[in-house]
């Protein structure tokens, strides 16, 4: 301590040193992005292989919804989606160019339509915008995995963004979190069949 000062200005000293610091790290800390996410809907269906056309994959229809908590902006480079099954996670494979493919369908598990209008511009990675605090940003991805898991009994979603730093945001939906399919209906453009209107959550 300084000799001949008073121990209240010492004191006084030292804390307002420290409340600088503590404001850049504040300050760095709040920086950086904080993707806040869920998986707001999935549909399960079917699809040939492309390496393989004699090998059936499932398909997982993934529609996304991401928030930003902090006050700038961050773009998401990449997405991994793994699911929980029997206490396992199971890593699936991203579906790259699902743009690029003509006559694109999905279907009800009986078969019928499911019309989903402008799904290429929806694509949530093909709108090339950041991820900004008061701005969600929700679109659709496309994920497949072994044909087993198409009636598996999946307990937990968890999806992956790697953001333009790359750094992980990780977070976990369960079915029973999910938005039933009429509100997704209303934000993402879909026409659903009787036969999904009778099962509001695929």
């Amino acid at each position: 301590m300084l000799t001949g000062t008073p121990l209240w200005i010492q004191v006084l000293g030292m804390l307002l040193a420290l409340s600088g610091w503590g404001k850049v790290l504040y300050d760095h800390i709040t920086a950086r992005p904080r993707i806040r996410a869920r998986v707001f809907n999935v549909m399960r269906g079917q699809m040939k292989h492309p390496g393989n056309t004699a090998k059936t994959l499932t398909s997982f229809v993934t529609y996304l919804y991401l928030v930003n908590t902090r006050r700038n902006s961050v773009h998401v480079l990449d997405y991994e989606l793994e699911v929980l099954l029997d206490g396992e996670w199971i890593r699936l494979d991203r579906i790259y160019g699902i743009h690029n493919v003509q006559n694109l369908g999905f279907l009800a598990p009986d078969r019928t339509e499911i019309k989903i209008s402008n799904f290429n511009d929806n694509l949530i990675y093909r709108k090339n915008l950041p991820v900004e605090y008061g701005k969600p940003l929700h679109g659709w991805i496309v994920f497949a995995g072994e044909a087993s898991l198409y009636g598996a009994d999946i307990s937990r979603y968890r999806v992956t963004c790697v953001d333009a730093y790359r750094k992980k945001h990780k977070f976990e939906t369960s079915p029973e979190e999910f938005e039933n399919l009429y509100l997704l209906q209303d934000m993402a453009g879909i026409a659903l069949p009787e036969s999904a209107r009778a099962r509001p959550n695929l």
